[in-house]
């Protein structure tokens, strides 16, 4: 069989441990004795009282008695003995007494404990109690009552407790009132120098308190801005603007977050990513009909509780634009005025309608440029400069979601066209006559050099070459032999067109 040897350390805890049972026995044992020797003095003390009194009733009356002088006796002189003889304390302390008084007939009493202080230092010291013990006053048949005299006890003895050994804490019972009569301190305690030998008795004594345990590390919060996206667009036409979601952690620890959408017509990017961080969002209209669509964006993170931001998309119906007439002919002659002006109307038969206009040629204009539902556009040529021929143009009409629409622009540039005017007059009368000069202008009143000189006997006149467009204004004068020239006469006018 074999036998395990218990190392050093375990024997000699075991001795400190056996040293420390056996001097917990020893205070129990002191405890119980003491207040059992306390019981046997008062019951002697009582029976001795009982003696006296019954002597005295036994005694025969004296009737008249005369006063004799009464001798010392050592009755007399004898002082109140203490029953318990006070031992030698190691220190003086604090006595505390107390008066009892017991009932009638009563043949024993248990005396006060010996309380316990502790100094400002922590040190304790065991204090001595007194005890005044009146004795039981015993009425006589005739209702006379007995002097009795009062003897004091005093308890001197110690009883030792467990904080004068060093186990607990100091405690005074609040049993019988104190006063200090001078310091005291008390001898090094057995216990503590027992613990001071053996390094593990403090820890069962006193086990150290255990570290507090770390927190839990703070979780990830994610938080999000703004908390909701609203994008409107038109059918069959752009794209919304994208839009930003700002992620940031508003919580503890690393944020670690992953975005996803539930719409076809919804695009994020990107779609994961690790603190603060931002995602862009897009949606496309493509085939959407008109209407409003919802979506949900969910950002998720590891330790986090997900967020979701709604999405809505508004599509407006498509505008219907339609532009008349469909094509535009203009016609001018080479040097001549620019051709008249003509309009173009523009129809909106559906949704919100923005349109504008434009056209391909120098000597084409249109305006305005850019509107919004119904309206008029003005077109106009320039022939300036222009040789003959004929020139094509286009007008073009674009809107945000319908068709385009196009107008045709054809000008014509005829050669310059010439034309005449007969003029006549009345004939001279005098005899003289020689002839009669032609005057031509294009501005009423003044006039140059003759157009023509016209031989007597002819009284008419066709004027030629006269551009189309311009008016011609015209005078004729008579002339003598002698050269000289009558005054004009009535001016007359031709416009050419």
């Amino acid at each position: 069989m074999r036998q395990t040897i218990p190392k050093k350390n375990e024997c000699v805890f075991s001795s400190r441990y056996l040293a420390v049972s056996v001097i917990c026995s020893a205070f129990s044992l002191a405890i119980a004795i003491t207040p059992v020797i306390a019981i046997a003095e008062e019951a002697t003390k009582s029976s001795i009282l009982h003696q006296r009194f019954n002597s005295v009733l036994s005694a025969p009356a004296i009737r008249n008695p005369q006063p004799t002088e009464k001798k010392p006796t050592s009755a007399t002189k004898r002082k109140p003995h203490r029953l318990i003889r006070r031992p030698t304390l190691p220190q003086s302390g604090t006595v505390a007494t107390a008066e009892v008084t017991p009932q009638p007939g009563a043949t024993s009493l248990i005396p006060t404990p010996p309380q316990q202080s502790s100094d400002e230092s922590g040190s304790e010291t065991t204090k001595s109690s007194e005890s005044t013990v009146q004795e039981p006053s015993i009425s006589t048949l005739g209702g006379k009552q007995a002097p009795v005299s009062s003897q004091t006890i005093t308890f001197a003895s110690p009883i030792p407790t467990p904080s004068a050994m060093g186990l607990i804490g100091s405690a005074s019972p609040a049993t019988a009132s104190t006063s200090s009569s001078g310091a005291s301190n008390s001898p090094p305690s057995r216990m503590n120098r027992l613990i001071s030998e053996m390094p593990g008795m403090s820890q069962l004594l006193s086990p150290p308190p255990r570290p507090a345990s770390p927190p839990p590390p703070a979780s990830p919060v994610i938080g999000l801005s703004p908390m909701s996206l609203s994008f409107t667009g038109q059918q069959g036409g752009s794209n919304p603007t994208n839009q930003p979601i700002n992620i940031s952690n508003t919580g503890g620890g690393t944020l670690t977050w992953s975005a996803s959408d539930n719409a076809g017509w919804l695009t994020l990017s990107p779609t994961s990513g690790t603190g603060n961080g931002s995602v862009s969002a897009s949606v496309t209209t493509g085939t959407l009909t008109a209407g409003t669509y919802n979506g949900t964006v969910t950002v998720s993170a590891t330790g986090a509780t997900p967020v979701t931001v709604p999405v809505t998309f508004t599509v407006a119906t498509a505008p219907t634009m339609s532009v008349s007439p469909s094509s535009l002919s203009y016609t001018a002659s080479q040097g001549a005025a620019n051709p008249t002006n003509q309009t173009l109307s523009l129809t909106n038969a559906g949704g919100t309608l923005n349109w504008t206009a434009s056209d391909n040629a120098s000597w084409l204009s249109v305006s305005p440029g850019s509107g919004s539902g119904s309206g008029t556009l003005t077109a106009s040529v320039n022939t300036s400069g222009l040789a003959e021929g004929t020139y094509n143009g286009t007008i073009t009409i674009t809107a945000t979601g319908t068709t385009t629409n196009t107008v045709g622009v054809t000008l014509t540039v005829n050669p310059p066209a010439t034309s005449s005017a007969t003029l006549t007059w009345d004939p001279n009368t005098e005899s003289d006559l020689a002839c009669y000069r032609l005057y031509r202008s294009t501005t009423p009143g003044v006039y140059g050099a003759a157009l023509a000189t016209i031989p007597t006997g002819t009284t008419n006149y066709v004027a030629t070459g006269l551009q189309m467009g311009t008016t011609y204004y015209f005078v004729v004068t008579a002339v003598d032999s002698s050269d000289n020239e009558s005054l004009p006469s009535n001016e007359v006018s031709k416009s050419i067109f």
